[in-house]
C-alpha cells in the first residue's frame, strides 16, 4: 500500500494495482493477503512495461464472482442480463435462464442462500437482489422496484422513439420502500433500466396478503367509520 492507499498485487511475474477508488468502502488489505478482483485496464508503458488497474467495484466483478459460485451461470443456462452496484451497500442483478426447466432466482440464490451469500460475502455484505429479466419494459421494471408493490407503470419516449423515462404509480405506503435507504433503491433501479425514474402516489394502499384496494375517502370514509 502507498501514500495513495493503492495496494500493489503481485499476479505471476506481473505487479498490478487496486486504487483506493476501487475498493470497497471499509476494505483493509495487509502484506499476504488474497484477494479477488477484475482487471479494468491494461496500459503498455515504454519505460514501466505493462501497468494493469484491478477493480472490487465494478459490476464486472460481481458477474465473475456469480460464475464462480454457481455453474448454471459459468455453463451459460442462466445469464445475468444487467447489473448494478452500489458498492459495499446494495446490488441489484437481472437474470436470464435459457433453459426452461431451470428458475434463474433459484439457482443463483441456492439452497437456503448459501450461492448468494458467498457472493456477498466477498463483497463486504454487500445486499444482492435477483430479479427475473424480461424483455417487457413494464414489467421488467416492476420486478426491479421490488420490494415496493407497483400500480402501474409508463414508459416515456423521445423524438426517436427511445425510452428515456419511467412514470411509477404505486400506493403511498410503498413510496418509502421504491425509494430505499438514502435513495439507494431507486439510484439502482435506474441504473439498471437505464431510465429515469419519477414516482407518482394515488389513493391506493396495500394490504397484509400484498393486495391493492382503493382508499376511501369523503362520504364514502364516513359511512365505513359506521359500518
Amino acid at each position: 500500500v502507498d501514500s495513495n492507499n493503492a495496494t500493489y498485487i503481485e499476479v505471476d511475474e506481473v505487479r498490478a494495482v487496486l486504487p483506493m477508488k476501487s475498493r470497497i468502502k471499509g476494505e483493509v488489505f495487509v502484506k499476504g493477503d488474497h484477494l479477488k478482483a477484475v482487471v479494468r485496464r491494461v496500459n503498455m508503458d515504454k519505460e514501466n512495461g505493462i501497468q494493469i488497474e484491478l477493480s472490487r467495484t465494478s459490476p464486472k466483478f460481481l458477474e465473475e464472482l456469480l460464475a464462480l459460485e454457481v455453474p448454471e451461470i459459468a455453463d451459460g443456462v442462466v445469464i445475468v442480463e444487467r447489473s448494478a452496484r452500489i458498492p459495499g451497500e446494495r446490488a441489484k442483478i437481472a437474470l436470464l435462464s435459457t433453459h426452461p426447466q431451470v428458475d434463474a432466482v433459484g439457482a443463483t440464490v441456492g439452497v437456503k442462500g448459501v450461492r448468494i451469500n458467498a457472493v456477498s460475502q466477498e463483497l463486504i455484505g454487500e445486499n444482492i437482489d435477483c430479479v427475473e429479466y424480461t424483455t417487457i419494459p413494464e414489467l421488467f421494471i416492476s420486478r426491479v422496484m421490488s420490494p415496493a408493490i407497483i400500480s402501474h407503470v409508463e414508459i416515456i419516449k423521445n423524438e426517436d422513439g427511445e425510452a428515456q423515462k419511467a412514470i411509477i404509480t404505486l400506493p403511498a405506503d410503498q413510496k418509502s420502500k421504491a425509494i430505499g435507504k438514502s435513495g439507494i433503491n431507486i439510484r439502482l433501479a435506474s441504473m439498471l433500466t437505464g431510465l429515469n425514474i419519477e414516482l407518482v402516489e394515488n389513493d391506493t394502499v396495500t394490504t397484509e396478503d400484498g393486495e391493492i384496494e382503493e382508499t376511501k375517502d369523503g362520504v364514502d370514509a364516513l359511512e365505513a367509520l359506521f359500518n
